[in-house]
């Protein structure tokens, strides 16, 4: 019962969110129940910053299981109010702060975030086949 609680809690934050976004009613609660039963799938933004591209080149070589991904509300954030970083922590060596949720999808997650919800999520970093092509992060979240 209380995970039907949790659950109905995140889809009425997300879609309230959705609404102050501009969907109508009807389809702000069909894109929420969307999100957290199919769960989705987004990539990161700002994995070109700084190092990030050379701790992803070392994340890609780490085994999943290795891995725990964290999304974290980053209030510190100048450029946008709503962001939320996406934090790697490699077993055995520490944590890594490899991006942030892109802007059409952070704003419906950092409400439901700061509800105190928890949502899941991993990551899988992609490209990096050439010397010229950086790598991405597909990130998967789910309630």
């Amino acid at each position: 019962m209380k995970e039907v609680t949790k659950t109905r809690k995140a889809v009425a934050t997300m879609a309230n969110q959705l609404r102050k976004l501009g969907y109508s009613l009807s389809n702000a609660f069909r894109t929420a129940w969307r999100r957290i039963k199919e769960g989705i799938t987004v990539k990161a933004a700002g994995v070109t910053f700084g190092n990030r591209q050379k701790l992803l080149q070392f994340i890609a070589g780490r085994k999943p299981e290795e891995l725990t991904t964290y999304l974290r509300r980053d209030r510190a954030n100048t450029f946008d109010k709503y962001a939320v970083a996406v934090v790697v922590g490699i077993k055995g060596i520490g944590y890594a702060h490899i991006g942030y949720l892109p802007k059409g999808i952070c704003q419906s997650v950092a409400v439901v975030l700061d509800g105190g919800m928890k949502l899941m999520a991993a990551v899988k970093v992609i490209g990096g086949y050439g010397d010229k092509e950086n790598y991405g992060v597909l990130v998967d979240i789910a309630v």
